[in-house]
């Protein structure tokens, strides 16, 4: 008897492993038509509310234009769907199964989760998605009064939208609380952000401006925060940002504390609850990101209560935390050596096989992108860095994680005051180095020795200081040359 309530027992934990797996995928597959394309890319998916971590999976399109894909997700995760020149929002849910049809500029659901997907269709169609939310604020042209009015408008048709669509057409719990959270985390995040928008814009200092009291209360740090809204990246990552405000803050009422010490007073008590516990793991990850062990932020984290998400992600971080710092001073990883790249003449090359040109020679890397503001602004204090270097065996190497059109390497160019040492990473922020070291941003820097050994992979950038004297990074440089 015993031994069959054992077999039993093993048979119901079997089970139970096996549903649980199922659940944390979501089972796509598909056909296409009227469409130039080769590849199916779900792509900007973030499960993860603490990490943020944008994932991208693709779906290759067979001879019968089909195609099929598992996506693992341990939550829900909106992202969106590309096909050639074709791109719609989409959210999935662990345990969806969707068939999914694109036709040219239509694209259509069935199956299980086909509804959301097919509101957000719908949404896109009138309007009505993140992409028009950001509109006028990327403009910046609205007076701040003007863009309450707008944006207060849209985020009540939104609103709208989805409680009518609710009554006629039975869609998940989930997702309709997850799409109004969204909905309002993105309408503070934009309406806080305004006025230094507008103010830039025209040219205009922000304290002439005349604002409602709205804008104030979005100010007030604690009537921002709300645990309600913790399912949202966004969110989280804005409620880090805001760190530094209210630090600023507290050192102006209390002039006795340092900066340092009142981002900690901040992080550590103006938020509780899940905020807290999720902000303050996003702050930790994000140090190591930077190659920081936060010591006073991690003893912190172990004594607060926490849930799963948190523990597990803080894990995860401090275990790829460790992982990088292993890399230095070893040879190339695979997953750098084999990332794919395409030099100026459109000739392919590895990773690996770029630096093998630059062996015998220390290898400054910058990673950036032409779209980037702050990649641009860098680019003439690296040129000074170059020329004071130049007597030196040190290489200046541009890899870009923008595509590059053959006829626009002359601007690229003129960007960087320079002709040589120019790479395109093929799958961009999806190559294996980038998603291998979790680097979802530009510019970031690395340094190599003469044996192509990694030294640093977040390695300073240039600034002014480089007119002023000898800096670290200088310095560094020619300790390594030296060599």
């Amino acid at each position: 008897m015993k031994k069959r309530n054992l077999i039993v027992l093993i048979t119901l934990i079997v089970m139970s492993c096996s549903m649980n797996k199922e659940d944390d995928v979501v089972i796509i597959k598909g056909e296409i038509s009227s469409i130039s394309a080769t590849e199916v890319r779900f792509e900007w998916l973030v499960d993860n509310p603490i990490q943020g971590i944008q994932k991208t999976f693709i779906a290759q399109i067979d001879s019968n234009s089909r195609f099929s894909v598992e996506i693992p997700i341990e939550r829900i995760a909106k992202g969106r769907i590309s096909a050639g020149n074709y791109h719609y929002s989409i959210c999935l849910i662990p345990g969806d199964e969707l068939f999914i049809k694109l036709n040219a500029d239509t694209i259509e659901y069935s199956g299980k989760g086909a509804e959301k997907n097919t509101f957000l269709y719908l949404s896109q169609i009138h309007g009505l998605s993140d992409r028009e939310y950001y509109r006028e604020f990327n403009r910046g042209t609205l007076a701040p009064q003007e863009f309450l009015e707008s944006l207060s408008n849209f985020k009540k048709k939104r609103i709208d939208f989805i409680e009518d669509y609710a009554d006629s057409v039975k869609i998940q719990k989930e997702f309709i609380e997850f799409y109004k959270i969204e909905t309002l985390v993105i309408y503070e995040n934009l309406l806080q952000n305004y006025p230094r928008r507008y103010a830039h814009n025209n040219n205009l200092a922000i304290d002439s401006l005349e604002l409602s009291t709205k804008y104030s209360e979005l100010d007030n740090f604690s009537k921002y925060v709300d645990d309600a809204k913790v399912i949202s990246s966004t969110y989280i990552h804005n409620i880090r940002n805001r760190l530094f405000e209210k630090a600023l803050d507290i050192t102006v009422s209390d002039t006795s504390i340092k900066r340092n010490d009142a981002i900690y007073i901040a992080l550590f008590d103006s938020l509780k609850g899940k905020t807290r516990e999720y902000v303050l793991t996003k702050w930790i990850l994000t140090e190591f990101s930077r190659d920081r062990y936060d010591t006073i932020a991690i003893e912190k984290f172990h004594k607060i209560e926490k849930g799963e998400l948190a523990q597990n992600t803080f894990i995860a971080g401090l275990n790829k935390f460790n992982e990088k710092r292993s890399l230095i001073g070893q040879p190339l990883h695979p997953e750098f050596s084999s990332s794919q790249l395409i030099d100026t003449s459109g000739v392919h090359l590895t990773f690996g096989e770029m630096m093998e040109k630059y062996k015998g020679k220390v290898v400054y890397l910058d990673f950036w992108g032409m779209g980037c503001g702050p990649c641009r602004a860098a680019m003439p204090y690296s040129r000074k860095l170059k020329d004071k270097l130049e007597d030196k065996p040190i290489e200046f190497v541009y890899v870009s994680v923008e595509q590059i059109n053959k006829n626009n390497w002359g601007q690229v160019f003129e960007v960087t005051f320079t002709d040589k040492n120019h790479f395109v990473m093929v799958n961009g922020f999806d190559s294996r180095l980038h998603k291998f070291m979790e680097i979802n941003w530009v510019p970031c820097y690395m340094i190599f020795d003469k044996d192509g050994k990694l030294v640093d992979y977040n390695a300073d950038r240039p600034t002014p200081l480089i007119e002023r004297g000898e800096t670290q990074l200088e310095k560094t440089l020619i300790e390594l040359a030296l060599k």
